[in-house]
């Protein structure tokens, strides 16, 4: 929708524990948007990151700052065109009912 945007995730402390040390989850993102390039095309604040005052800050320096903007909306651009044409995502399910028919 080409709206800037800054994404935020918290999850219950114990949850996040048991997925950090027990299961040892680690991604470098974890916004689809940034999955899709590998590389932070929009802001992330994760859990104690995603204070009141980050997620304030974070969107104010979106919103007063035109380069970001301008430069978030070319990423995003770039995203789309890595995704493919229109219909990615009805391609992708029939690809994999096709696999799993197969099998």
């Amino acid at each position: 929708m080409n709206i800037p945007q800054v994404v935020m995730y918290r999850l219950n402390p114990v949850t996040a524990w048991i997925a950090e040390h027990l299961l040892k989850f680690s991604a470098p993102f974890i916004s689809p948007v940034n999955l899709v390039e590998m590389r932070p095309i929009v802001p992330e604040l994760l859990q104690r990151q995603a204070t009141p005052e980050a997620v304030t800050a974070a969107a104010m320096a979106l919103l007063l700052d035109q380069n970001r903007q301008t430069q978030m909306l070319a990423d995003y651009q770039s995203m789309r065109q890595s995704l493919g044409e229109l219909g990615v995502c009805d391609r992708a399910a029939e690809a994999i009912f096709e696999m799993l028919w197969a099998a």
